[in-house]
């Protein structure tokens, strides 16, 4: 090939891969230059853009799998948490449980109690009532009673 073929070659191949963008950029920086090396720069140019595109989505597809990733994490630590305050709030109703349990067990004691009490105080009134209401009793004819005389009291008799 060519010079000539070289040259004619490289711009319609580079132009249509090249953008305004980078050719304006070329023109601009570089008028005095040849169109060989304006259009090798501005394929390096583009090469880099290309490289730098897929290296952008590919950073791209990494945040989202690394995002993707730490929500799934986070899924698996709230769903952890949710299991130990699942495991905290069962062993919370169990106590609760248990203290109801042993709190109507002593209010049973105490009502057991109160009625032994009760029972109590009320043979307790019976029997003092029938105490305060059985009939006085008046010494029998048969027992002998006695009159204690004492010797201290003067007597005209004597």
């Amino acid at each position: 090939m060519s010079e000539a073929d070289l040259q004619t070659n490289t711009p319609d191949t580079t132009t249509s891969e090249v953008s305004a963008e980078t050719k304006a950029l070329v023109e601009d920086n570089m008028p005095q230059e040849s169109d060989e090396i304006k259009h090798h720069v501005m394929a390096l140019i583009e090469a880099i853009k290309k490289q730098s595109q897929s290296q952008i989505e590919t950073a791209g597809d990494m945040t989202r799998e690394v995002y993707v990733s730490a929500m799934r994490q986070a899924q698996e630590t709230l769903k952890n948490t949710g299991l130990l305050l699942d495991n905290q709030r069962e062993t919370l109703d169990s106590s609760i449980s248990s203290l109801e349990d042993t709190a109507a067990q002593k209010w049973e004691e105490i009502v057991s109690d109160m009625q032994k009490f009760g029972d109590r105080l009320d043979r307790a009134v019976n029997t003092a009532w029938q105490i305060l209401t059985e009939p006085e009793t008046k010494p029998t004819p048969s027992e002998p009673t006695t009159i204690d005389i004492t010797e201290d009291s003067e007597d005209p008799a004597a």
